[in-house]
């Protein structure tokens, strides 16, 4: 009989679905219900208070303040001021601009229980009208990049960069305060 064997067959099957099942990890099959939210460690917000220095032989001839508010759990934030100049046109004839001026990046984040801040200032400007190539500003540009860590309430130096067209030094300075 015919029949015999695909019986056996499928009795076989059943046994062998039926093994799997008793051998797997238990699975809950109640409801879901909503669990208790987990303790989230909320991170107040900072002020960073940049201030970028320049100076002529050691002494102070400007000084712009930049602030910013970030969490160390919420990424970065960037302040930006300046002015887009045409810089000619590109191949396909179509205008081409750059933004000249300060632009400063900040991020904030725990590290073993040490506040650290990411750093990146960028500033441009243009060398007077007698600098021109084909037609175009030169530009001069100072960038200062740092990781470094931060005390609260305390002013931490971020980099320094020399002019090497003049005696002209430039110094970045962040203090972070919490916000209450």
């Amino acid at each position: 009989m015919p029949n015999r064997g695909l019986l056996a067959g499928a009795i076989l099957a059943i046994a062998l679905v039926g093994w799997v099942a008793a051998s797997a990890p238990a699975q809950d099959t109640a409801p879901k219900t909503a669990s208790a939210p987990q303790a989230q460690v909320t991170q107040r917000p900072y002020r960073l208070d940049f201030t970028l220095t320049e100076l002529e032989s050691g002494k102070k001839i400007d000084a712009r303040e930049y602030s910013m508010n970030l969490s160390p759990a919420g990424g970065g934030g960037r302040v930006q001021i300046g002015t887009r100049v045409s810089a000619g046109t590109k191949a396909d004839g179509t205008p081409q601009y750059i933004d000249i001026g300060t632009l400063i990046i900040g991020m904030l984040y725990m590290r073993d229980g040490a506040l650290m801040m990411n750093a990146n200032c960028d500033v441009s400007s243009i060398v007077p009208d007698a600098a021109k190539v084909d037609g175009r500003p030169v530009l001069r540009t100072l960038t200062i990049s740092n990781s470094t860590a931060v005390v609260e309430g305390k002013t931490v130096l971020v980099g320094t960069a020399d002019d090497p067209d003049s005696k002209h030094e430039f110094e970045l300075e962040v203090t972070v305060t919490e916000m209450k």
